[in-house]
């Protein structure tokens, strides 16, 4: 589901919220074109269907995956100074559907986004790109 969640963007363009408020894509034509000839075309329907009903916790997870991918590019632009991300930020964490998705976006929001990269500054691997060697003990 993950995977095919945004397959129809393919044909109808990745609409933003302003577009849709005057353009209605036409999803459920754009995934059966696509996959009309495909030996699992049906499986693939389903899962956008699901996707976009939103009516099982498998859809819910995929929904706010896609949510939360938008949330981390959204704090690193922040964190890199852009002042209208925190707007952003905020409309898509009201979007999320699961209590998983809301700690892992609080834990997000309080964790500057390059702290995973350079967690160790002073660290051998900044200096001269090698890992030191294992100590024995």
């Amino acid at each position: 589901m993950c995977l095919f969640h945004d397959l129809t963007e393919a044909r109808t363009g990745d609409l933003n919220y302003v577009n849709k408020k005057y353009v209605k894509a036409d999803e459920e034509a754009a995934v059966r074109d696509m996959t009309s000839a495909l030996p699992f075309g049906d499986e693939i329907r389903r899962l956008t269907e699901e996707f976009r009903n939103g009516t099982t916790p498998e859809a819910d997870s995929a929904h706010d995956a896609d949510q939360l991918e938008m949330i981390l590019q959204l704090k690193e632009l922040g964190d890199l100074g852009n002042r209208y991300s925190q707007d952003w930020i905020s409309t898509a964490v009201k979007r999320l559907r699961t209590e998983d998705a809301g700690r892992l976006a609080r834990s997000i929001l309080n964790t500057d986004f390059s702290g995973w990269w350079y967690k160790e500054k002073d660290d051998e691997w900044w200096v001269n790109g090698q890992l030191p060697e294992p100590s024995e003990k």
